[in-house]
């Protein structure tokens, strides 16, 4: 199929089936509008570069919808991680934090702070203080863990959020001074 007819025949399966995938989506983020509308356009985004993968082994409107559906996924997998972020600079900067021209109550806060970050990953499962330190402090890409721990990208990404959410947890109930 050509790419025109392909743009045809998705612009008729926007119109046909975008407000039953947009309901859809509005019902399963509970009713976040802007969230629903973002993921509806990485929807039809992602089915029309991927048209030409479509086998008919489904009806377009479920595969569209499993399309939204993963969608969905990626953007709320992205907001916990951009969400996150207030660990992940700590554990990469950390080092860069104690410059020798700290104040001396400067170099205690920031040794504090080691000590209790390090006392955090010292409790987490041995396989996500592994991975937070492949990513973080060895500085590794996730494509480089991924070969490295024989994992997908995908397995990658839950344990990287999970170790993460993991570590979050930790800092908040044993040492609620860090939180940000």
């Amino acid at each position: 199929m050509g790419q025109a007819k392909s743009h045809a025949v998705l612009t008729y399966l926007y119109q046909a089936f975008g407000r039953r995938i947009l309901r859809l989506l509005l019902k399963r983020n509970g009713g976040d509008l802007q969230a629903a509308e973002a993921v509806l356009q990485d929807t039809f985004v992602a089915a029309f570069t991927s048209f030409h993968t479509f086998r008919r082994k489904s009806t377009y409107f479920t595969w569209i919808c499993k399309i939204a559906l993963n969608k969905l996924a990626d953007y709320y997998r992205q907001q916990v991680n951009s969400r996150s972020k207030f660990i992940v600079p700590s554990l990469q900067q950390l080092d860069r934090i104690l410059d020798p021209s700290l104040a001396p109550e400067e170099k205690l806060v920031a040794d504090q702070l080691r000590q209790d970050l390090n006392k955090c990953l010292e409790l987490l499962p041995p396989q996500y203080r592994r991975l937070l330190h492949l990513k973080y402090y060895q500085e590794l890409s996730n494509r480089e863990i991924s070969l490295r721990l024989n994992l997908t990208p995908r397995k990658l990404e839950g344990r990287l959020y999970r170790a993460r959410h993991s570590l979050a947890k930790l800092i908040i109930h044993h040492f609620p001074h860090l939180r940000p």
